[in-house]
This record gives C-alpha cells, structure tokens and sequence, in this order.
C-alpha cells in the first residue's frame, strides 16, 4: 500500500495565479485527510520549508533566469532563454537532496514550468515511480497555451519554435508510468502528438471541487439579470469578445459584471478605458473570497478563444448553482450539458451567443436547472488518484 506521496507544481500556495494551483493544494490536503504523508515541492524566489494546512511544502529556487510567478514582469528579450534553460533545466541538486530526504513511494508531477522535464529523469533514476496531471499545454507549447494572439486562433500543429523547445520533454514524457488528463480534451490532445508512449495508464479525472455547505447563496431579489465573468482578463479567455457582444445585444435588464486581472496592466487599462462608460458593465477587480463572487451573478459566462483544458471557474461556479454560457473550445463540452446546467455557444456563428444566452436566461426563469458534481466531488477525485497510485506501484 501507498504511504508517502510527493507532489510537483509549479506554484503552491500562498502563491497562486489560476486553477491549476487550487485543484493541486486541494488533491494534496484531500491526500493528507486519507491518512497519507503527502509533501509539495514548488517553485519559489527563494528556498524554504513550511506547513500549509497540514502538508509540508519545499519552497525551491530553481536555478533560471527568473521565477515563474513573476514571468509577466520579465522583458521579452528575457523570455527565449528562460524557456531554453527550463526545456532541460540540469540543476536539479536541490530537488534531489530533497528526494533523498522524504524518500516518497510515489511522485505525482503536475505543471512542470519552472522544475523542467528534468525532474523526471532524477525521479526515476531512483526507480520511483511518476504520475502525471496534464493541466496545460507546457509539453508542446513553451507558452502553455497552443494560442496565436495575432490571429486569435487556436495552434492545431506545433510551430517549428514549439517543436524545438518541446524536444526534450516529449523524450522524457516516455519515463511517466501514469498520465491523467484533467479532461478527455488535453489527455488525447498529448496522445496525438505521440507523448507518454510508455504510460501504462492513461485516463482523465476532472478538477475537483470541495463541498459547498449553505447553498444556496442569496437569490437575486432585483428584476436584472447579472452576467459574470472570472478569471484573467486577456485575449485568449475571450473578454473582449465577450465585451463587444454585451455591448451590441441591446437587452433590457441585464449587467455585466467582470471580476479578474489584466493580463497586463496596459491591456486591463485600454479595457476599462473602451468599456467603462457603459453604466451596465462593471470592473471590480480580483477578489479573492469566492462566495462574495458567485453571490452576486446569475449566470457565469466563459467565452474562452482558446482550448481551455479545464475551465476551474465552471466547476466553481456550478458547485454555487450558477449555470454557465461557454463557447466551444476545449472541454467545455465535456463540463457543460445543454439545457441542464447552461448552454455552449458557436463562437464562429454570430448570432449564436445572442440565442443561447437568451435560452439560458429562460432556463433560469424557469428554476429548471440541474447540477451533477459527482465527477468532481473532491472524494470522488481523491478515490480515483488512489487507484491510479495504488495500480503504478503494484
């Protein structure tokens, strides 16, 4: 049986930009209530050890050019190096000496930016063996997202500069036993592109969600509708498309309630400066308690451009019984059923936001609306992960 696990990511707690963070620091602490010693290592701007919760995280300065926390403070002259240290990054001492010390009878690695593939190989020169979570596209993209912002497409191939920075990490994406998507989407995506040849286990477990208690929240009392958006306001998760529909829909009764960071202080800036004057669209900025978010929207909106691989923010939103309007990218659909917990959208159809949105709105006229969590019930999620474990050490 499996006693001591170890978790990679790139960022922990206190640390957090995204989802990615969340679900780790939940899988780790859900890990540590089934009894098992669980240890973190991350990334960090210096090296120290605490206690987060009850799990014992290894705060590590890998050796590069700068942290990946601060990755959107760097030049652009920067950047190309970063990412050519981080495609095999050779000083691994320090996670070594800490391999050597917890001595784990299973690695589990998720976002590997800022570690490198490199960690692979030291774990398995020490015969432990490695699962994986795919949470993003750092394997065959060096930004992560398989997106060209120019042309606000999605990457259906790797680009020659993909391709040579992917190198190595396809190489050794052959050591992991076990690779879990966190979706169908971004598991047969890695496949496709010939990753993880010798994985003898290769599936998909949904982000998980903690049970919220008190649901659900203050019903909206007022005769408007109020749509929200969470999460990073940039290109890639559709903001200002989704800006420009709400602006041109001409609908009585409705708001737009937009919660969340620019990319860019620049780009946040040129957005609250075209959309500000509007008296229906409202900037509120990042805010960290999720309740205060959710209680005040009615219908969340994910109108992402890109192949999201997991969008963290339906879960969340569902799991407060808010029902979602996505588009069609990525795994949506694998989230979203239609008529029961919020529609998808054609984002190559003009008028189909308009239409869907109009039938959601219904929907929620009606109280017809039904949530199935089951998939991403934290124990739920935790349950599968043991299996996996307990079969990569049998």
């Amino acid at each position: 049986m499996i006693r001591k696990v170890m978790i990679f990511n790139n960022l922990y707690a206190p640390y957090i930009i995204g989802g990615a963070e969340k679900s780790t620091q939940i899988l780790a602490e859900g890990l540590l209530k089934c009894g098992l010693e669980v240890s973190v290592v991350t990334t960090c701007n210096k090296d120290y050890t605490d206690i987060v919760n009850g799990v014992k995280v290894y705060y590590v300065r890998v050796p590069n050019l700068y942290w990946v926390y601060e990755c959107k403070r760097q030049s652009k002259l920067k950047k190309p190096f970063w990412h050519l240290i981080d495609s095999y990054n050779p000083f691994t001492g320090k996670i070594a000496d800490i391999l050597n010390k917890e001595n784990p009878d299973i690695v589990h690695t998720n976002n590997l930016a800022g570690f490198s593939v490199s960690v692979w190989k030291l774990i398995k020169s020490r015969n432990i063996p490695i699962v994986h979570t795919l949470r993003d596209y750092y394997l065959l993209c060096p930004r992560a997202i398989m997106f060209n912002e120019k042309t606000l497409k999605n990457c259906e191939k790797q680009c020659l500069v993909c391709k040579f920075y992917s190198f190595p990490k396809k190489l050794l994406s052959n050591k992991v036993d076990a690779v879990v998507g966190v979706s169908k989407f971004i598991l047969n995506k890695h496949l496709n592109f010939g990753y993880f040849k010798n994985a003898l286990i290769k599936t998909y477990i949904y982000n998980p969600i903690v049970k919220r208690n008190n649901l659900p929240l203050n019903k909206n009392k007022s005769s408007k509708i109020r749509l929200g958006f969470v999460g990073l306001l940039s290109k890639q998760k559709g903001i200002e498309f989704l800006l420009e529909k709400f602006v041109n829909l001409n609908m009585e009764n409705i708001e737009l309630h937009i919660y969340g960071r620019g990319i860019t202080p620049e780009y946040e800036k040129f957005l609250k400066d075209k959309f500000s004057k509007y008296p229906n669209i409202f900037f509120h900025g990042f805010k960290k308690d999720e309740k205060e978010i959710y209680k005040n929207i009615d219908i969340l909106i994910t109108p992402s451009l890109f192949n999201e691989p997991c969008a963290r923010v339906v879960i969340e939103a569902m799991s407060y019984k808010i029902p979602v309007l996505a588009s069609n990218k990525g795994s949506m659909s694998e989230l979203i059923v239609p008529g029961k917990n919020g529609y998808i959208f054609d984002l190559e159809k003009s008028k189909d936001f308009r239409h869907k949105l109009v039938k959601l709105i219904e929907l929620l006229k009606k109280d017809n609306i039904c949530f199935d969590l089951r998939n991403f019930d934290v124990n739920f999620v935790i349950k599968k992960y043991l299996e996996i474990y307990n079969k990569v050490i049998s």
